[in-house]
């Protein structure tokens, strides 16, 4: 295997590396041809992209999948890195589509948000506004610990009402009443009570937040 590289492709794979180490995800194609465009080498399509990408991929540099964060480091700085479940959205207001038992794609993350075995945590994307006070804005990358039993007062969870599933704050209003709690700018968004006829799951608790103002493609 010829493992030399042209000038352009050894741009392309420190582009990859450079994103890599600074957002902790994997690039889209068109962040990464964004980042490219920066540094005087812009791809008309992604086409292009793929072809430099395939190269790279024969020479054992990357690895690619079909899915928005499918490039993966084969080198030493890929090291740490661990693929995590996005398992699709969390509304920050209203519950919205969100399915525990259905992997939508996977994001690449640094281990060192990872405490013990990383089949515990999950990605959600949040949608809307509610819990934009504790600084959780729509289209951030929300990642989640599951846990069993109910959980902290305080803590900011996933919960699946009824099949459906939102980003709360959880409290109890009383010692069998538990309450979600919105955290917001937007006074219109009011406490979720949870009554015992509805069918709940508090599947998780939110670790980390990664911003869409350091992920988008714009």
């Amino acid at each position: 295997m010829n493992k030399k590289l042209t000038v352009k492709q050894e741009k392309v794979l420190k582009t990859i590396e450079e994103f890599v180490a600074e957002k902790k995800v994997s690039p889209t194609f068109s962040e990464l041809r964004k980042e490219l465009a920066c540094k005087g080498l812009e791809l008309k399509s992604n086409n292009s992209l793929v072809q430099y990408l395939g190269t790279l991929e024969e020479k054992g540099f990357v690895q690619k999948f079909e899915k928005a964060r499918g490039i993966r480091l084969l080198q030493e700085v890929a090291s740490g890195l661990v693929e995590i479940s996005l398992l699709g959205n969390a509304n920050c207001g209203e519950a919205l589509n969100f399915a525990e038992d259905y992997e939508e794609d996977s994001i690449s993350i640094s281990e060192k948000y990872i405490k013990g075995d990383k089949r515990d945590y999950f990605f959600v994307k949040a949608v809307g506004d509610s819990m934009n006070k504790a600084q959780i804005e729509s289209g951030d990358l929300v990642l989640v610990k599951k846990i069993k039993g109910d959980p902290s007062l305080g803590d900011r969870v996933v919960a699946v009402i009824n099949g459906l599933g939102t980003i709360k704050k959880y409290h109890k209003i009383d010692e069998y009443t538990p309450v979600l709690m919105p955290e917001s700018r937007n006074s219109e968004h009011q406490p979720i009570i949870l009554h015992k006829d509805d069918q709940i799951n508090i599947c998780g608790r939110v670790e980390k937040i990664f911003p869409f103002s350091t992920l988008q493609t714009a």
